[in-house]
């Protein structure tokens, strides 16, 4: 799956030019990542604590899982969440510039997830 995921990992940062650095794993696994590699780890945790808060949240509100999210960092810029809702999905965490196009986005993330995810149940089949 890593070699396809990749591919398509590649193609999201090709098109979405508002997204600066992403990660995207599996539960603890990164699948693919443009941060520096000492980074991976502590992306991987901020991303599922932000699962976790959306999950508390979601449950307090009695609302579907939290599957995606963005926070305004001010001038820093904004951070992007994606994530399938099932445990030890994948999950995407990305950095972008102040002005990013939010919905094209979240679209560009998704489309990876979905491109990995599709590599991933190919594989599967084919065992």
């Amino acid at each position: 799956m890593y070699e396809s995921a990749d591919k398509a990992f590649k193609e999201m940062l090709d098109i979405s030019t508002d997204i600066d650095k992403a990660i995207l794993y599996a539960g603890e696994a990164v699948v693919a990542s443009n941060f520096p590699e000492s980074l991976n780890a502590v992306m991987i945790a901020k991303g599922q604590q932000l699962a976790a808060m959306g999950d508390t949240r979601a449950t307090d509100m009695k609302s579907a899982p939290l599957t995606q999210l963005v926070v305004d960092a001010g001038c820093a810029g904004m951070v992007f969440f994606v994530r399938e809702p099932k445990a030890e999905g994948l999950a995407v965490l990305a950095t972008g510039k102040k002005d990013s196009r939010i919905g094209l986005v979240f679209y560009d993330m998704k489309t990876c997830m979905r491109d990995a995810q599709e590599v991933e149940e190919e594989a599967e089949a084919e065992a």
